[in-house]
């Protein structure tokens, strides 16, 4: 660039002030000429050098900000949607209106999944508090994230709450509630607890749990509903439990799968209705069990046992002694080793036939019971410890238990029942396994099994820590006059052990719960005589309504198994067939599709409010109640960024681009050409 201006002064020199005869041009002419020579010049020296021009714009980056929305249907009060979808959406534009020019800002509705917009149809049918905040969290990753406004009930019908969903969450959440905080009468369907699988004309209990909520000192009815109308039903006087619950006793049908449903109708009518029934499965295994009951010496424990499984209905109890045992290799569904296996009786062949054959195994441990061999056995529980003498232990029923269920008042009659004798001190049991009853030695409960169960390997063990139980069963009848509730706690434990699904060859697989007009998957299990997983043979599915119309679907393939996605049903109960051929062998399986009008939202309608003011206060925003629009508003409109960064921009341009400079150069040579020939100069 110095080369070029001196190369310019110089040439302006040489013109303008070395040759004298140019003294008769006026000073301020003179000055006119050289400064528009020297530019000419300079201008025409830059475009033949060519360089390039750099230029910064400053410029503010605005820190975003999230508008989310719950667009569930929870969110309108009953009977009024449309004035609070219209609010709604104006809100939503105000809060936009009001933020834009501190932030950028981003609308989301969240439910089932997220959408980058907001429609107000409130028509998701259930709230997952954590896929909105994993969201967030991802969206701040990749954003600067100023905070966010969220406008919920704080009903949340799939995974965790609102509260638990935002633990980690390090932005401010501004929160508007909606929907009613305020506890009405309502009697709901709470659970259903049964056994999924029974035998075939057997009786099983049913119990269903259920929540009055402030509803207490009125009747109502509670029913258990079949494909041809009410099984049973109670009518229940309501008290302030905390889990109230009623027992039922079914019968079994020969065969196929029961579609039942559980129903609850207040009188008068609660306010919310949509909670009131809930469906639930009951599939039936179709042929006997068979069980084995070995010991190692007479006892009574084992007389008792037989007694009391053969009032169980398609059960064959057969007790032997160990040492007339033949090792039979006829098939059984459940083993009960009694003071087994014993230094007398290790029957080492038989525990490795019935591991292979996957046999569940009811050890009774007594004074017989030899430690080491039992340790062998890989089946989730060691024994320790052998005791001089033997303890004497009554059993504490477990509330926690959850594997199957006994009478209601049941822990009334164990309490009674006289206690058990202990040989060994420790039973220490793998993780995951449950007791059903634990040890109370004297006046002390202790933590330790009386009566557990585990499941190892995908095989069923129970174990009954001491022996004695002859006197439990006696004792009942000398109480009762009967041993119903003995009978009842050993027949389930049973049928719990011997209850194996994977011995039903052809198996369908329902939801228990369908919304009407939605998509329902259905899946389909076949397996060959070696229980292999197959699916080549076509499977038949008929759908058939309540006045006899039939739907028949052919049932897709998918890895190992079949698949059937439908759609479309009205609300009401239908009835399914599926049907295929294993070999010459006809395979059918019947059940029940409950379609119900109801969305999942509508389960537990109450807000959550305590929650969300939880989450506001935790994550440094502010709570509105529904009544706070304006409060909210004024509150947004003074709302700043706590920091805008700038951000510079630099941008490069090539002389030759500037078209002005042409006309410059015009402009400036015409200036010289006519002051030279004004004052007479060439």
């Amino acid at each position: 660039m110095l080369p070029l201006v001196a190369l310019a002064v110089f040439v302006v020199w040489i013109l303008y002030y070395r040759n004298q005869q140019d003294a008769v041009l006026p000073r301020p002419v003179r000055i006119i000429l050289s400064v528009s020579r020297f530019l000419v010049l300079i201008i025409i020296g830059l475009l033949i050098i060519s360089p390039w021009i750099r230029t910064t714009l400053n410029r503010q980056i605005k820190p975003w900000f999230v508008i989310a929305s719950d667009n569930s249907v929870s969110m309108p009060p009953v009977g009024d949607k449309t004035s609070f979808t219209g609010s709604r959406l104006k809100l939503v534009n105000d809060l936009n209106n009001n933020l834009e020019d501190r932030f950028q800002v981003k609308n989301i509705q969240f439910g089932s999944k997220i959408s980058d917009s907001f429609d107000g149809s409130f028509s998701d049918p259930v709230t997952d508090p954590a896929q909105l905040f994993d969201y967030l969290k991802l969206f701040s990753q990749t954003h600067d994230l100023g905070g966010v406004f969220l406008t919920t009930d704080g009903v949340a019908t799939r995974g965790v709450t609102f509260p638990e969903a935002a633990s980690d969450f390090p932005f401010p959440v501004i929160i508007l509630a909606s929907g009613d905080s305020a506890q009405f009468p309502d009697v709901r369907i709470q659970e259903v607890v049964n056994n999924e699988w029974v035998r075939k004309n057997s009786n099983f209990p049913v119990r269903i749990y259920y929540n009055v909520g402030d509803y207490t000192g009125k009747n109502f009815k509670l029913q258990v509903l079949g494909p041809k109308g009410v099984i049973d039903e109670k009518v229940i006087q309501t008290t302030a439990q905390t889990s109230p619950f009623a027992e039922f006793l079914l019968q079994a049908p020969e065969q196929g799968t029961m579609q039942l449903i559980a129903r609850i109708i207040p009188e008068p009518l609660d306010k919310n209705q949509d909670n009131n029934s809930k469906g639930f499965t009951v599939k039936v295994i179709e042929r006997e069990g068979e069980v084995l009951c070995l010991y190692d010496a007479a006892h009574p424990d084992v007389d008792a046992i037989v007694q009391a499984l053969k009032g169980t209905n398609s059960l064959n109890v057969k007790a032997i002694d160990a040492s007339g045992f033949s090792g039979s290799d006829k098939p059984y569904d459940l083993v009960i080793l009694h003071g087994l296996p014993s230094q007398k009786h290790p029957l080492g062949e038989l525990l490795q036939k019935l591991a292979d054959k996957q046999t569940p195994i009811l050890f009774i441990i007594g004074k017989s019971t030899d430690p080491v061999l039992f340790n062998l056995i890989n089946h989730g529980m060691i024994l320790n410890n052998r005791r001089r003498s033997e303890e004497a232990s009554r059993g504490v029923l477990n509330p926690s238990f959850t594997l199957f269920t006994l009478p209601s008042d049941f822990s009334s009659h164990l309490n009674t029942w006289p206690p058990l004798d202990l040989s060994f001190e420790i039973f220490k049991l793998n993780p995951g396994s449950q007791f059903l009853m634990t040890q109370k030695i004297l006046s002390i409960e202790l933590s330790d099994p009386l009566v557990a169960f585990a499941n190892t390997r995908g095989i069923k063990y129970g174990f009954l820590c001491g022996e004695g139980i002859w006197l439990w069963r006696l004792h009942e009848f000398l109480e009762q006059k009967n041993h119903d509730y003995f009978d009842e706690w050993l027949s389930r434990s049973v049928q719990y052990l011997i209850t194996d699904e994977k011995k039903d060859k052809f198996t369908i697989t329902v939801p228990e719960e369908i919304f009407a007009f939605s998509p329902v998957k259905i899946n389909g299990h076949l397996v060959n005589n070696s229980l292999e997983p197959i699916n080549d043979p076509d499977v038949l599915f008929t759908v058939t309504d309540s006045i006899g119309q039939k739907t028949e679907f052919s049932m897709g393939r998918l890895n190992n198994y079949y698949e059937l996605n439908i759609n479309g049903f009205a609300p009401g109960i239908y009835r399914y067939s599926a049907e295929t051929k294993l070999g010459n062998e006809a395979l059918k399986r019947e059940g029940l599709l409950t379609m119900i009008n109801r969305p999942v939202e509508q389960s537990t309608p109450m807000a959550d409010y305590a929650g969300l003011r939880y989450l506001a206060s935790s994550t440094g925003g502010r709570f509105f109640g529904p009544q706070s629009q304006s409060e909210l508003l004024s509150y947004m409109s003074k709302l700043n960024p706590a920091d805008i960064k700038i951000s510079k921009e630099f941008k490069w341009y090539d002389l030759i681009n500037f078209k002005w400079l042409l006309p410059l150069l015009l402009v400036l040579l015409s200036l010289e050409w006519f002051l030279r020939r004004w004052f007479g100069i060439r």
